[in-house]
């Protein structure tokens, strides 16, 4: 889920979007479990996968925010943790700071969102957006992946963004697209529980040599358009 967050919201240095991966809880709507959402975006893509979780770890809805580097360290420490068959991660969420101390070391530490291996602490942060700077960009993120929307027929994207989807994790076969409620955006599904958002090239600025991305393009790029 880490991994997914961070490669969909991969933009170069110049571009600016946000740096964080955000991660929330919720008890599902009959409370006989939860759901964990990991978020990540870009400027020309975003995402959003789900996990289920069999019994309801908790009752109370939560989330925090990590930078995307630690998310790319995390998800990489996880990875590895995960090689070994008995391997049990523990992840701790709440509103307030709360203390944590790492068993090896002796060493204290405080933060609002903790990842843990049995009784060593792998990470605990801080939220990166205690603010909710970013938090209407998941609302935008959750209310676009649930709209309905109509089949595509045609459709043009940046290669770098479809290099990002190739990248995803924990996926099936299958893209299946479709529109969504805001111009230029389109939604495609892989697998149950992934959900991507990603901006279509504007046709008629980069026929005409327009910059989008990296540069300019040439209409010889692109399909002609239908003839009416």
């Amino acid at each position: 889920m880490l991994t997914n967050a961070v490669e969909i919201s991969k933009e170069a240095a110049n571009i600016d979007h946000p740096k964080v991966v955000m991660i929330a809880y919720q008890p599902s709507s009959d409370g006989s479990k939860g759901e964990v959402y990991v978020y990540g975006c870009g400027r020309y893509a975003a995402g959003r996968t789900k996990a289920v979780l069999e019994g309801l770890p908790s009752s109370d809805a939560l989330s925090a925010s990590i930078t995307r580097d630690h998310a790319a360290e995390l998800s990489s420490v996880l990875r590895k943790q995960s090689r070994s068959a008995s391997a049990l991660i523990g992840v701790t969420m709440a509103e307030q700071a709360f203390e944590g101390k790492n068993p090896e070391t002796g060493v204290s530490s405080w933060g609002s969102f903790a990842v843990m291996s049995g009784e060593l602490y792998l990470t605990h942060l801080h939220d990166a957006d205690a603010s909710g700077k970013y938090d209407s960009i998941w609302t935008r993120v959750d209310d676009l992946a649930s709209e309905p929307g109509d089949p595509l027929t045609a459709l043009a994207l940046q290669t770098n963004v479809l290099s990002r989807v190739g990248k995803v994790k924990g996926v099936g076969d299958a893209i299946d697209f479709r529109t969504t409620p805001l111009p230029g955006v389109i939604a495609a599904k892989l697998g149950a529980n992934f959900v991507a958002l990603l901006g279509e090239i504007n046709r008629g600025s980069f026929a005409t040599g327009g910059k989008w991305g990296n540069g300019p393009g040439t209409a010889d790029q692109l399909w002609p358009a239908a003839s009416v």
